[in-house]
């Protein structure tokens, strides 16, 4: 294994659209506060910062970009994703992202969505691997402008795309973007494997991280045939089997929907791949009360609305006690009415946290009434 990724990050967390924005990936550093997960933006298109100028809009930048860990020492855990169709695009966005503190950034090369493929980015730039290596040049160029070294560049890509899964179609793809795309200093272009294909017609993006057989087998000869690069495996990881039995021949594994589903996975991650010792894991209540002090700093600042910075939670909890506190919390986001329009967008009269705390409290008792009921049935079929 090439082992080169910087801090050596063994674990990364997938970029997912309308999940990993800036407030689920400060509830996972809440939950992980060690620093052992890379965490991943969504997609940025390049063209917001070439074109649309959204490093100097700080209300826009806050909302796609985790700005808060960019100022932390876990800078160069945070990978920020974008997709590109044009060399000149993508060396704008990563100059601007330097200039941001923005420490690794990747391209897109795995979305097989319909509106991606029509902006010529995604999934569809696989088909044209010279193309790509020049986009992937571009970025690497943009990276190691006036004497930076500390930005790393990526590439997230499928095994292969509609019928074609062959090693040599990946291979040819692999070798012209890591030859071609290499900047003049040097620098090694790390590749993030997704272990499915993706069908670019015929199947919608959510289908397309379940229908495709996974193929593993697939990414680890290709590890073997490129030793000196570094390799992540993604695709329909969700036990801490998995991640180890990866991890004896992978760089580094990349889970994306059982953290959506279950962000409190990284803990188990932090005790049996980076041993940490369960007295050390974070308190929920404690978690739930620091990201709501947060997220009324951000709503004070930028007036983002509380049913974006609600989302993050919706998965916080599991089972009846997770749904019962969904419903209140959602209930009780609906019910608060904005203050009216100014220039921090619609700010509210009622605090987050204030909300949160309700909602809490207001499923605790449903939860534990819900209990005592069943309890009381049990007692009554025994009589």
């Amino acid at each position: 294994m090439a082992l080169r990724l910087g801090r050596a990050f063994r674990t990364s967390v997938a970029p997912m659209i309308d999940v990993t924005d800036p407030y689920f990936l400060r509830l996972l550093r809440l939950i992980s506060p060690f620093g052992n997960h890379r965490l991943w933006t969504e997609m940025v298109h390049a063209n917001a910062f070439s074109r649309g100028r959204i490093h100097r809009d700080p209300k826009k930048l806050s909302q796609h970009l985790p700005l808060h860990e960019l100022q932390s020492d876990f800078a160069s855990g945070i990978v920020v994703q974008i997709g590109a169709s044009h060399p000149d695009d993508a060396f704008s966005a990563v100059s601007e992202l330097a200039n941001l503190g923005v420490r690794h950034v990747n391209l897109n090369c795995g979305c097989p969505s319909r509106n991606v493929q029509m902006g010529s980015f995604g999934a569809v730039l696989m088909k044209s691997p010279e193309h790509t290596a020049d986009i992937v040049r571009a970025m690497s160029e943009a990276a190691s402008q006036d004497g930076r070294e500390n930005l790393t560049v990526s590439v997230k890509c499928r095994i292969g795309i509609d019928e074609d899964e062959s090693p040599e179609f990946l291979r040819r793809f692999l070798s012209t973007v890591s030859s071609r795309g290499r900047a003049s200093c040097g620098s090694d272009i790390e590749f993030i494997l997704h272990t499915r294909r993706a069908w670019l017609n015929g199947l919608s993006p959510e289908q397309n991280r379940t229908i495709p057989q996974l193929n593993y087998a697939r990414a680890y000869e290709m590890i073997e045939e490129y030793p000196q690069t570094s390799f992540i495996v993604n695709g329909g990881l969700d036990t801490v089997e998995a991640v180890e039995e990866h991890l004896r021949v992978a760089d580094g594994v990349m889970i994306g929907r059982k953290i959506r589903e279950d962000p409190w996975f990284l803990s188990q991650l932090d005790q049996h791949i980076y041993g940490i010792a369960t007295n050390r894991i974070p308190d929920p209540i404690g978690v739930l009360t620091e990201y709501a002090s947060f997220v009324d700093q951000v709503h004070e600042a930028h007036g983002t609305r509380y049913s974006v910075l609600a989302r993050p939670l919706f998965g916080f909890f599991h089972g009846r006690k997770g749904r019962v506190l969904r419903r209140h919390l959602a209930h009780a986001v609906a019910q608060v009415k904005p203050l009216g329009k100014g220039v921090v967008d619609q700010r509210h009269s009622v605090r987050f946290s204030e909300l949160l705390q309700d909602a809490l409290a207001k499923s605790e008792m449903e939860h534990a009434q819900s209990i005592a009921d069943e309890e009381d049935v049990k007692v009554a079929q025994i009589g």
